[in-house]
Formats: C-alpha cells, sequence, structure tokens
C-alpha cells in the first residue's frame, strides 16, 4: 500500500461517478415504485419510451445513448405488466448494484481525500 497523494484527475472521477450512481440508484428505486401503479406506471413508461426515440435520433453519440438506455427502461417497465415480479425484481437489483458501486466509488473519494491531505 502506497501513501502518494492520488491524483486530483481520479479523485474527480471518483467523486463523480460515485454521486451520479448513488442519485441513478435512488431515482431507479423512485421509478421501481412508480412502475407498480398501474396507470401512472404505463403513463411513465411509455413517456420514457417517446422520450428515448426523440433521443435515438438526436446528432451527438451522447443524445443516442441515453435514447437507448430511455427506451430499454420504458419497455422494461411495460413488460411490468406482463411480468411485475420480475421486473421489480430486475429494477431492485439495478438500484442496489447503482448504489453499491457510488457508495464504493465515494468510499475511494474519502480514501483519495486524506492522502491528498
Amino acid at each position: 500500500m502506497d501513501n502518494y497523494p492520488v491524483d486530483s484527475t481520479d479523485l474527480r472521477g471518483r467523486g463523480t461517478k460515485g454521486v451520479m450512481s448513488a442519485v441513478g440508484g435512488l431515482g431507479l428505486m423512485g421509478v421501481s415504485a412508480l412502475i407498480s401503479i398501474p396507470v401512472v406506471g404505463w403513463v411513465l413508461c411509455g413517456a420514457l419510451v417517446f422520450l428515448g426515440l426523440g433521443g435515438l435520433f438526436g446528432k451527438s453519440k451522447t443524445d443516442k445513448t441515453s435514447g437507448t438506455v430511455m427506451i430499454a427502461a420504458g419497455a422494461a417497465g411495460l413488460a411490468g405488466i406482463l411480468l411485475p415480479h420480475f421486473t421489480r425484481g430486475l429494477l431492485g437489483l439495478g438500484a442496489f448494484a447503482l448504489l453499491a458501486y457510488g457508495g464504493w466509488n465515494i468510499f475511494k473519494f474519502i480514501k483519495g481525500l486524506r492522502s491528498r491531505a
């Protein structure tokens, strides 16, 4: 184990990944809860697919990637009409994974801050 300070670029990357992953996990938990409400869930998933189509036809690679992810999330939610327990389990597992990944990166961020002090 070395006691050298962590590079500031790596430190910023870990902090950003940690916060964004944790927020994404919490957001996924919220979406999972909203999908379980029959009419609200259907409307939310349909809106995700519709917005995803708009992003899919965007010019930048980021627009296309986010559009694809939104379509996949909307389709998974709509699949919840037929397989509700599977969809909730899948979204719960994804939320847990994002929270764990975010927590790990925040831990490494704090550890890196201490090495710079």
